[in-house]
């Protein structure tokens, strides 16, 4: 649950501002995008001005979305009255963190279900959920306590984020209120087929290349009860594929009943290394090891990105 004065405090900067800047996370995902739409519809029904800016383009998965197209990735601070930050984690992760000095006279609201980060310093105003499944979740209460009419494209973007963050409703953060919140969603006219058809239920020739190459690849590590398996980027490039394609693979990866752990490793085309870990174990805290790794995340879904490059030396994967 919000507390009541979050939410009188984010009223009344909504009342007192006329245009407001949402920003997303760096390579986006499902909650990030459908927080970031959501809160627009939000903000719009009450008769604001909104702009919406994530730094990377928005995948071709959720090309389907209503309003996906008018998300931006440049923007000027002196024409908004005020910032929203959604999902974003850390202030690294928005992709525009030399921005942030430009924005030290507007108020800045974060709303997340991440760990606390160095944006609880940026923000002037903090609406942090860590058990929420997703920040799509804490934007639905915040909606029902501003007594808000979500429409069809509000609740379809709301949804996006709860099927993203629990995994399509398979992980252990799809409590009792995510599926009541679902419920209420579908009512409202929300378009969960839509979602799961174009998320889950369609893949493209490159995709299912790619992910073969990364399955062929796959190793078990017995002893640890690790699953891992490794990209170069010249396997992105023969399966003609993007790095968007990579997206969801890890969770397939995870799937092994016999696994604790799965870790994707995948190299990007600027020579850098993006690791992604998942794990359903209740015992086990993957972000400390994102943390450790210049990352971050949650404690069953965390990521990384380091400097390094994936060699086959004698058979053997490695990093260098």
């Amino acid at each position: 649950m919000i507390d009541q004065g979050l939410i009188e405090n984010l009223k009344e900067i909504i009342e007192n501002k006329k245009s407001f800047l949402l920003i997303g996370h760096e390579k986006p995902d499902g909650d990030s995008i459908g927080s970031l739409l959501a809160f627009g519809g939000i903000l719009r029904s009450l008769g604001k001005s909104v702009r919406l800016v994530m730094k990377d383009p928005i995948p071709t998965v959720f090309s389907f979305l209503d309003g996906a197209d008018a998300i931006e990735n440049t923007f000027d601070p002196e024409k908004i009255d005020a910032v929203c930050l959604l999902d974003n984690g850390d202030a690294r992760r928005t992709g525009f963190i030399e921005i942030f000095p430009s924005l030290k006279n507007k108020p800045i609201i974060n709303i997340d279900h991440h760990p606390r980060n160095d944006l609880w310093k940026i923000a002037q105003l903090n609406i942090i959920i860590e058990s929420a499944s997703s920040t799509c979740e804490i934007l639905y209460e915040i909606a029902e306590k501003l007594n808000i009419a979500l429409n069809s494209e509000t609740a379809t973007a709301l949804l996006l984020g709860f099927y993203g963050d629990t995994g399509g409703f398979r992980h252990a953060n799809t409590s009792t209120n995510v599926l009541r919140v679902t419920s209420e969603l579908l009512k409202r006219g929300g378009k969960l087929k839509r979602i799961s058809d174009n998320i889950s239920g369609s893949k493209s020739i490159s995709t299912l290349r790619l992910w073969g190459i990364a399955l062929n690849k796959l190793v078990y590590n017995q002893k640890i009860g690790v699953s891992f398996s490794v990209l170069d980027y010249e396997d992105i490039i023969a399966a003609e594929a993007s790095e968007d394609e990579v997206s969801g693979l890890v969770n397939l990866l995870n799937s092994a009943p016999e696994s604790k752990v799965a870790l994707l490793l995948y190299e990007t085309e600027n020579g850098k290394l993006r690791g992604s870990l998942r794990t359903e174990d209740d015992n086990i805290d993957l972000s400390l090891l994102a943390r450790y790794l210049g990352g971050g995340g949650h404690k069953k879904a965390a990521g990384f990105t380091i400097d390094g490059k994936i060699e086959n030396k004698n058979g053997k994967w490695q990093v260098s």
